[in-house]
């Protein structure tokens, strides 16, 4: 049986017999090892196979000889009557990874493929796109080390020129707890008192996104884009039934957007004049809300219109036809993918030819992509991915990494980022006292910490979201050692951040610093993205509505790993 279930058998039992439970034993019981090769688990396109759904194939959450066992055939584009590009789920990775040389990439890398396809079609007369399906931010440190997690980020976005983009989860987050900090509510208010929304002037995109206060959508419901050699396309951008977005925003459901007059409207009065109709969907690819909108466009277009819809959110590569004449298409995450998509009618007019190609966020793979023997980045967005660098402070060093921490490695196996986070980062930057224990979701963390230097960009990849802490005094360690089973029972429900299908397998949905013992009462420590869980298990055990108090509000998540990294001095030839 899995590791969940194994803790969930033996918990009561154990607990109540035991006064003390060895560290090992704990470990044990919460976390089982794998080896974690492909060779034996199978490489599986980057998708289930090998863990890969809740972050990226290329961030060593996967088997860790990915690229050795499972090489990829390179992407080719062919251009055809309508040609899409479009990147999803960005998470602020854009600017190339120094610690995974094979995905050396940036936005800028992006902006310059669009512009060699560009001149490429022009002359064949044909349209290139460019969208992005949301998610920017929540990453890196060009997201999390600005209050609002958008600040630096934006102006970089803006630089590339997209056609259209549409709205991800992580903009929606609360990010003030409800009034509890200063600062801007989410994301995506940010993102408005900027004017980077109004900027891409209605082509930022949120059909069933609307702002609390007045029910007016946060950007535009539709546009209708017209390409250069006058391709037109009907765009929506449709968020999933998101249900735990910050206050300043109301996320309407799909299926009742697909229903109201606003939307068949739009479809039947511009129906005529476009060439396709095109669907940003931050969802999964296999998400049944996809067939919805499909299946809702269909009916008032007719079945020869052209339907491309763009998934995302899952993190993954997929490709679905839905029909002859639509399709839908996932392009990975993190830049670790950049989506190419075009189709153009059969000869004998019975439905599209659809291609696409998945190509790898490498630079020298992208130029073999497009034929060419070197690519070089777009000087615009360059020069404003550097300035949001310095802006941002994202090189200083702050310290230097002993070792390489896995955030696949079970608890007890050797190099855990999670014990190692747990065990000693937050006890030792966040504690004053033995009697205080740390709860975490392990979504909480998403990126490996790599041996040698530690910079402010390192804490908010391994560490990209920033929630603050949150504590309840006394309780006591048999309601803690319940709590933390529950917590774990996956037919629980109640976890808001479950831990993905591959972290499943390898660590807990929830970890703890220490083992509560019997007999002991103690100040429990959590973040406010697992508050709803916690506070309704315990609600459920004590019989009684607790109401937690901030907790050091100087200190998050993320800046634990800056305080114990700033006490681990490099020795002068690693700076």
């Amino acid at each position: 049986g899995s590791s969940t279930q194994l803790f969930r058998s033996s918990c009561a039992a154990l607990f109540s017999a035991m006064t003390f439970l060895p560290w090992l034993l704990w470990m044990s019981l919460v976390g089982t090892a794998s080896s974690g090769s492909c060779r034996e688990i199978g490489c599986g396109g980057h998708d289930e196979t090998c863990w890969c759904v809740a972050s990226c194939w290329s961030f060593n959450d996967c088997c860790q000889d990915f690229a050795a066992v499972c090489p990829e055939e390179p992407a080719s584009v062919q251009l055809a009557e309508v040609n899409f590009l479009v990147t999803t789920d960005l998470h602020s990775w854009i600017e190339g990874r120094r610690h995974q040389p094979h995905l050396d990439a940036n936005l800028a890398h992006v902006a310059s493929v669009l512009e060699h396809l560009r001149h490429r079609s022009r002359a064949q007369r044909r349209d290139v796109f460019f969208f992005d399906n949301g998610d920017v931010n929540d990453g890196t440190g060009l997201s999390a080390s600005a209050a609002d997690h958008v600040e630096y980020l934006a102006p970089v976005l803006r630089s590339a020129k997209y056609d259209a983009l549409n709205v991800g989860n992580h903009e929606l987050y609360q990010r003030n707890g409800n009034g509890m900090l200063p600062g801007a509510a989410c994301p995506i208010v940010g993102l408005k008192e900027s004017g980077y929304i109004d900027s891409w002037k209605g082509r930022y995109l949120t059909s069933n996104v609307v702002w609390a206060k007045n029910q007016q959508p946060v950007g535009e419901r539709y546009a209708v884009i017209e390409g250069e050699f006058g391709t037109k396309l009907l765009v929506f951008g449709f968020l999933y039934n998101m249900r735990d977005h910050c206050d300043a925003v109301q996320v309407l459901k799909v299926e009742d957007v697909v229903n109201s007059s606003w939307f068949q409207d739009a479809v039947e009065g511009h129906a005529a004049q476009v060439d396709a109709v095109v669907v940003l969907a931050h969802m999964d690819y296999r998400d049944e809300l996809v067939d919805l909108l499909w299946r809702s466009l269909r009916h008032w277009l007719g079945e020869r219109k052209p339907i491309q819809i763009f998934a995302g959110h899952s993190h993954i590569r997929g490709y679905r036809q839905l029909d002859n004449f639509s399709s839908v298409y996932e392009a990975g995450c993190k830049l670790d993918t950049v989506g190419f998509l075009s189709f153009q009618h059969r000869s004998d007019g019975n439905g599209l030819d659809f291609d696409h190609a998945n190509i790898t966020g490498n630079v020298h793979d992208m130029a073999d992509a497009l034929h060419l023997d070197i690519l070089r980045p777009n000087l615009t967005v360059n020069r404003a991915l550097e300035a949001a660098k310095v802006a941002a402070g994202t090189d200083r060093v702050l310290g230097c990494s002993p070792k390489h921490y896995y955030l696949s490695n079970a608890l007890q196996e050797k190099n855990s980022l999670w014990s190692f986070y747990m065990e000693k980062v937050v006890p030792g930057t966040l504690f004053d006292s033995e009697d205080q224990l740390a709860i975490v979701g392990t979504g909480a963390l998403s990126y490996d910490i790599f041996p040698g230097t530690f910079t402010v960009d390192d804490v908010y990849m391994t560490s990209p979201y920033g929630n603050f802490w949150l504590i309840l005094q006394k309780i006591s360690g048999e309601i803690l050692q319940q709590l933390i089973s529950d917590l774990n029972d996956p037919m629980g429900g109640a976890a808001r951040r479950l831990a993905s299908p591959w972290r499943g397998a390898r660590v807990p949905s929830y970890v703890t610093s220490s083992v509560p013992e019997l007999g002991k009462s103690y100040d429990l420590i959590f973040c406010d993205f697992d508050l709803d869980p916690i506070v309704q298990h315990l609600k459920d055990l004590m019989k009684q509505q607790l109401q937690p108090e901030l907790f050091k509000p100087a200190m998050n998540t993320s800046s634990v790993l800056e305080a114990w990294f700033q006490k681990q001095p490099c020795e002068e030839t690693l700076i």
